[in-house]
């Protein structure tokens, strides 16, 4: 058992050096992927975090009726305070509304007008979980079903802006890594069918020696893994050094401490041998049938 162990093992090793140019080129290319795949990972969820910084204030503006009464206004107001959708409001009643046209304006409207027709209205801070394009106007749609309520605004095209660009990247990070992991996985293919057939005498001779398919096959599984386990240091090494110098460059914006980069490990280690073990196993089941 032992020496057939030490057997699979040395024919693996034996076959990536014999064709080390190509098992090389595969190696580079499943790093490329999974640096792109890790790259992609990380900057969604950054992106995310960023977007859910700049619009943690973002605000939700209801204008009541004109011809509501103050004690209404306060208790629509309080209404839609108590939907879970609302994380706090302020009322704000005619002369904050004053103070804030004069803030704006420079100018006093009682004195422009003779009066303060502004209405009563409020600011909404929406909850953390609705902080998008499609739960805002779903909000908007339910409070301008209210009898109270006049108008609703906020800023949609900031939201509009933020959710184009979001989708633009997943959608360019997902072409570009779905694209270098199905070469990586035809380089690996491509690979294990050269040792397949630089091998073909001595699978003939190991199979008239009564050889089982799955020893013949084990090699070439192995050989695959090997190149998936390389490529997928490579790819560790590189983001290492990013790391190292984002450290440098942007501290206190570099999210990626110690525990996450072992995850980050796990992860490229684990999609490597995946990569690997598929490119071989594809070849290995078209020409050793």
């Amino acid at each position: 058992m032992i020496s057939k162990i030490k057997f699979i093992i040395a024919e693996s090793f034996r076959g990536f050096f014999y064709a080390w140019t190509p098992a090389l080129l595969s190696c580079i290319t499943i790093g490329i992927s999974l640096f792109v795949i890790t790259i992609s990972f990380f900057s969604y969820f950054l992106f995310i975090n960023y977007t859910n910084t700049v619009t943690k204030d973002y605000e939700l503006n209801v204008f009541f009726n004109e011809s509501i009464s103050l004690e209404n206004a306060e208790k629509s107001f309080n209404e839609i305070l108590l939907l879970p959708s609302i994380k706090n409001g302020e009322f704000i009643n005619k002369k904050k509304s004053a103070e804030k046209f004069k803030t704006y304006f420079s100018s006093n409207i009682e004195d422009l007008l003779g009066e303060n027709p502004l209405p009563y209205s409020a600011q909404f801070n929406i909850s953390q979980n609705n902080r998008n394009l499609d739960s805002l106007l779903m909000i908007s749609k339910n409070l301008k079903k209210i009898n109270s309520v006049d108008i609703v605004k906020y800023d949609k095209e900031i939201l509009i802006r933020f959710e184009n660009i979001i989708n633009k990247l997943m959608t360019t990070f997902s072409i570009i890594g779905i694209a270098i992991v199905i070469i990586s996985i035809i380089l690996v293919s491509n690979t294990t069918r050269l040792m397949i057939h630089s091998k073909k005498e001595s699978i003939n001779i190991l199979s008239l020696l009564g050889a089982t398919n799955l020893f013949i096959r084990v090699p070439f599984l192995i050989e695959g893994i090997m190149q998936g386990l390389l490529g997928a240091s490579m790819s560790i090494a590189s983001l290492y050094f990013l790391k190292i110098l984002l450290e440098y460059i942007f501290v206190p914006l570099v999210i990626v401490n110690d525990y996450n980069f072992q995850l980050i490990i796990l992860l490229n280690l684990g999609l490597g041998i995946i990569f690997g073990l598929i490119g071989s196993k594809r070849a290995v089941s078209k020409y050793l049938s």
